[in-house]
């Protein structure tokens, strides 16, 4: 029988690799293979999108194996597993958003190989843990910039500069202008600048679909940077490595962990620090709230109050930062920020609507049916009853009798027949 034991490690045992050639992986990259290429919705799935597919898959699997339990074929798959697999993942610590996109991934899965409404919410899986510990927010709490972590700028882009001047000037423009990973990797000082603004050209943010959209260049510090950066940079030239370590050309994915390495070389590591280089766009954000040229204002996560300027204000400034940092949606920026706690007054009603208040919160009247008269004489009957009953009582009262004593008050005569009135 397949045991789940989580208290032993931490991390579950690889799994033995006598079957590489054959067994689980085999099939499991067969179904990967005929599936991952299609959306839900029926559009063609990114070459992103079907690696992390098939990186999750093959991970669970590995997973699966180390806990105890012996797949041999990937559509043997059941619910025990993937509530030991939830249970195993909480254990570990996993943080929420990233269970639920792993059960996402194995929610498609299960419709792949048949078992549909198979796999459930997280917290069908977690019964005892607090709802509200379950629950995902994309909302910032907390600072997640730099400077307000502890962390001192200048000081990690001189470590920067000294570990290779490529890095350095990356890390510059990211915090001058909040661009995300790979915006920065792709970027070509050169032809992006175009005096008063910086362009960003799509197909060169996540998921390989950024928002193309111009950056005002804002104040002298963007400047400078640019300027900087352009004068250490051949025209023509993406920010970018060329050429990797060992002197070959250098790809778009070996420049996207050169970044995270270079990062964790300067200590820039949710581990170490609390905050990632994503922190260069929040510490973008946070200041160009604070110097907005026509109405700057301080974000929560700095302790701004949503009533420092009228809300059509505050909403216009929060919705241009928003398109400066590639976003459609005003609220994005809650993500970087934080959210106001805006408080609505009551708004003033009609005479209309206060009418129709009125009669939603009136009773509805109710039929009443005529009694019969055998109905009514046995009302009559009760009615006598209940009031010789309550004179009794009331006699009582009056009375100065032990608790002890009982005394039989009256004896309920029947109502009389017709025949006898």
């Amino acid at each position: 029988m397949d045991m789940l034991v989580v208290e032993d490690t931490r991390h579950a045992a690889p799994a033995a690799r006598t079957d590489i050639t054959g067994g689980w992986r085999k099939e499991l990259q067969t179904i990967v293979d005929r599936h991952a290429g299609m959306r839900m919705n029926g559009n063609v799935a990114s070459h992103r999108t079907r690696e992390l597919t098939a990186s999750v898959l093959f991970a669970v699997f590995g997973t699966l194996a180390g806990l105890g339990f012996k797949l041999q074929n990937p559509r043997n798959l059941g619910e025990r597993h993937v509530e030991a697999l939830v249970r195993h993942w909480h254990w570990q610590g996993r943080a929420v958003a990233t269970m639920q996109n792993e059960l996402s991934i194995l929610r498609k899965f299960a419709g792949w190989i048949g078992k549909k409404n198979m796999v459930r919410g997280l917290t069908d899986y977690l019964p005892n843990v607090p709802k509200a510990q379950l629950n995902r927010t994309t909302i910032a709490a907390e600072s997640k910039s730099w400077s307000e972590n502890g962390i001192n700028v200048d000081q990690k882009i001189a470590q920067a500069d000294a570990l290779n001047e490529r890095f350095g000037l990356i890390l510059r423009v990211g915090v001058a202008f909040g661009l995300r990973r790979k915006e920065l990797i792709m970027l070509k000082p050169w032809k992006c600048d175009r005096g008063d603004y910086l362009a960003i050209y799509p197909n060169s943010g996540q998921k390989g679909g950024s928002r193309a959209r111009m950056i005002p260049i804002e104040n002298a510090y963007q400047r400078q940077v640019l300027d900087y950066v352009k004068a250490r940079i051949p025209k023509g030239d993406s920010l970018g490595w060329k050429t990797t370590r060992r002197g070959k050309p250098a790809t778009l994915a070996y420049n996207l962990q050169e970044y995270e390495r270079r990062m964790h070389q300067i200590g820039i590591t949710k581990g170490e620090v609390g905050v990632s280089g994503h922190g260069m766009r929040a510490e973008f954000a946070e200041n160009a709230a604070l110097t907005h040229p026509e109405t700057p204002f301080v974000p929560p996560t700095l302790g701004g109050p949503s009533e420092q300027m009228p809300l059509e204000d505050l909403n216009q400034a929060r919705a241009q930062i928003s398109e400066m940092l590639g976003h459609s949606r005003t609220g994005a920026t809650s993500s970087y920020y934080g959210h106001f706690q805006v408080r609505r007054a009551p708004g003033k009603l009609s005479d209309e609507q206060r009418e129709a208040r009125s009669a939603r919160s009136r009773p509805a009247p109710r039929a009443v049916e005529m009694p019969t008269t055998a109905e009514a004489r046995r009302d009559k009957a009760q009615e006598r009853i209940g009031r010789r009953r309550t004179d009794a009582l009331l006699d009582v009262r009056q009375m100065d009798l032990p608790l002890k004593d009982r005394v039989v008050i009256f004896r309920p005569q029947p109502p009389k027949s017709d025949k006898d009135c």
